[in-house]
């Protein structure tokens, strides 16, 4: 798939790879709980409550935590849902007082007597309650009922406002294959064949996409840095001068010029930034340039002699297991990489506002110490509702820890039919309440 790739300056004949460094303190919070510091009041706990000293929480995750028809509470202890106010319902568009509709309508019963709502599947045009239409979301995909849109900042996640002969909520196509633009919701970049979408920033990209201006006219559009590449080996970068092979970095990777770290890929808060000096350089730590999604992760070491992954936002997961696995045994003197486990991948963190590119969802599972952050998780078909047993068998990627496919619902308050979005408890994400769909 690669090629002949460099390590370090010296070549090697094989892929083989997973984080090491970042991942390390990044856990997964349908896994787990803090510490427990000692208290002599619940103030005295940055989460949970005190009991004999000792900061507790019942629950992080309700859904795993606590019986059915209960949340989880801002003290971490299960409380029953009809005790709290701030579930928020999609079916009559109500939400709450955090999240905002930009839209005239949303959830799951649109006006107009039709029973499909936002983001319900569709067949046809008659299918929606008014002011909703039946869109293709992405070309040869499922068609969805959807909103018209002015921006981007008028739609759901994991979707932009295109124009098709009138502006819609449509699903965000970044790094799609592609032939021609017709292939794609918005543009075709014509040297790796991937979609893309425009953009003012990195942070309307997705996790591992910066936003340059590329084509004559110059046009602002994501661009691709999560690419390996070496001197004569450049083809996966949109422009082949930027090959990042700096001493830093164990696998060279893609990247992008830049005026400001804005314009370079956006990670999750609070992990290390990109920065620019020119081009759009990987925070310390992050030594290779594997894409989200790569399986088995290559692997090899740092200057520490530990082994150390190859991804580009330096973590990794198995995806099915929802468990982050083990380094391999690595040679440190080997001009190859060593391959992880099977099943052992690289993730990309991801914020609501860019989200992740195609086939993946961006969904708050994930944490670094005690704060939440996304995770790019794979897609599927299985709608909201449904039984799952991993997260690819979600429509949006999201399988809960009862087998239920659901939906991150956290920035834009929006499920399909049948579901509402609810608070799953646990730590904030991007200073919101986590919900999702149940």
């Amino acid at each position: 798939m690669w090629g002949v790739c460099y390590l370090s300056r010296m070549p090697f004949a094989r892929l083989a790879g997973t984080l090491f460094a970042v991942i390390a303190a990044v856990a997964v919070w349908e896994a787990g709980c803090a510490g427990t510091p000692p208290c002599a009041r619940n103030s005295d706990c940055s989460e949970g409550y005190c009991l004999a000293g000792e900061c507790r929480q019942n629950c992080i995750d309700a859904l795993l935590d606590c019986p059915s028809g209960y949340v989880c509470n801002v003290l971490s202890q299960c409380e029953s849902g009809d005790a709290s106010s701030a579930s928020v319902t999609t079916g009559s568009g109500t939400m709450g007082s955090s999240v905002s509709s930009t839209g005239s309508s949303v959830g799951s019963a649109a006006s107009g007597g039709n029973s499909s709502g936002l983001l319900d599947i569709c067949s046809g045009p008659n299918d929606c309650g008014s002011p909703l239409s039946c869109q293709v979301m992405s070309v040869g995909g499922v068609s969805r009922c959807t909103r018209t849109c002015v921006g981007d900042a008028d739609c759901m996640t994991g979707t932009r406002c295109i124009d098709r002969g009138g502006k819609y909520c449509l699903a965000d196509d970044v790094g799609r294959a592609c032939v021609a633009p017709s292939s794609c919701n918005f543009g075709c970049l014509t040297g790796p064949q991937t979609c893309t979408a425009a953009c003012g920033s990195g942070a309307d990209c997705p996790g591992g996409y910066g936003c340059q201006a590329v084509g004559s006219p110059p046009v602002k559009v994501c661009v691709k840095a999560a690419a390996y590449c070496a001197p004569g080996e450049s083809s996966a970068c949109v422009v082949a001068s930027a090959c990042d092979v700096s001493p830093n970095l164990i696998l060279g990777g893609c990247t992008l010029a830049c005026s400001s770290a804005a314009d370079c890929p956006q990670r999750a808060v609070p992990l290390a930034p990109w920065t620019c000096d020119g081009l759009c350089r990987r925070p310390a730590g992050i030594v290779g340039s594997l894409p989200g999604g790569y399986s088995p992760v290559e692997y090899h070491c740092d200057a520490n002699l530990q082994p150390v992954a190859l991804c580009n936002d330096g973590q990794h997961l198995d995806f099915d297991q929802f468990t982050v696995p083990n380094p391999p045994a690595v040679n440190c003197n080997s001009d190859q990489t060593t391959q992880g486990v099977v099943g052992d991948a690289c993730v990309d963190s991801c914020r609501y506002n860019g989200g992740c590119s195609h086939g993946f969802a961006c969904v708050g599972v994930g944490s670094v110490g005690a704060e939440r952050i996304g995770l790019c998780f794979p897609i599927g078909n299985g709608e909201p509702g449904t039984p799952c047993s991993k997260s690819r068998d979600c429509a949006f990627g999201y399988c809960t820890a009862k087998n239920v496919c659901s939906r991150d619902c956290t920035a834009d308050a929006v499920c399909p039919t049948g579901t509402a979005c609810v608070l799953g408890g646990g730590p904030n994400i991007e200073g919101m309440p986590f919900r999702r769909c149940e």
